[in-house]
């Protein structure tokens, strides 16, 4: 699965890496984002061009009653994003890739749960698969929000755990971004492991387990327990 994840670079470089417009004020850079909070995300708009855009983290579906903390829908199962009725109508018109630098995974040790940051290994920015969805309530407020994709994880992430985001290929961006692209069983076929070769992961603080701390040291390694 992905619970917690980095977003730290300045969003322009985002912006710029994928061809996007910058449609918000830049936000502080993060560096423990956890589900509720807003995430950066790049999406197609109607005319085609790509935007990058805050939209909360737990995917709350149209057609529920609004966010339920009992749902958090922070992930969705490659498996079954196609069918399962909180994603399937995203995944069909509403995908979206979200940018980080690295994602957290936890180990269980002797003395608790030890947290490791995944990453490239050159620490450049990676496209993780996403859905958007827009959920309007009855007074007419609406609350755009996203989820992570997660396929199962890859030899290196396996240490950790089972799952881990779906990372896709730079010529994997435009289709996946496109709305018109209805092509489901291509789709499916990109929602694949990384392959290992070019990331890598370190310890980091267990200050990362409380997401009220969120500052650069988060990502520093420490020594292997």
């Amino acid at each position: 699965m992905c619970g917690r994840f980095v977003q730290y670079s300045d969003p322009q470089v985002y912006a710029s890496h994928f061809r996007a417009e910058l449609a918000c004020e830049g936000p502080e850079p993060r560096y423990n984002l956890a589900p509720t909070q807003p995430v950066l995300a790049v999406r197609r708009t109607q005319d085609g061009r790509r935007e990058l855009v805050p939209l909360r983290w737990g995917l709350v579906p149209a057609w529920s009653k609004g966010p339920d903390s009992r749902f958090q829908m922070i992930n969705a199962r490659a498996e079954t994003v196609d069918t399962k009725p909180a994603y399937r109508s995203a995944f069909k018109h509403r995908r979206c890739l979200i940018p980080p630098e690295g994602f957290y995974e936890w180990k269980a040790e002797e003395h608790g749960k030890a947290p490791y940051l995944i990453r490239r290994s050159d620490g450049e920015p990676f496209a993780m698969a996403g859905l958007w969805e827009i959920w309007r309530g009855p007074d007419g407020a609406s609350l755009e929000s996203c989820t992570v994709v997660v396929t199962d994880a890859n030899d290196l992430v396996r240490a950790l755990h089972d799952r881990m985001p779906v990372v896709l290929a730079t010529e994997g961006y435009s289709p996946w971004l496109d709305p018109g692209n209805q092509d489901t069983t291509g789709l499916l076929s990109m929602l694949q492991p990384a392959e290992p070769a070019a990331w890598e992961l370190r310890q980091v603080s267990r200050k990362v387990n409380s997401p009220r701390n969120d500052s650069p040291d988060l990502i520093e390694p420490v020594a292997m327990a």
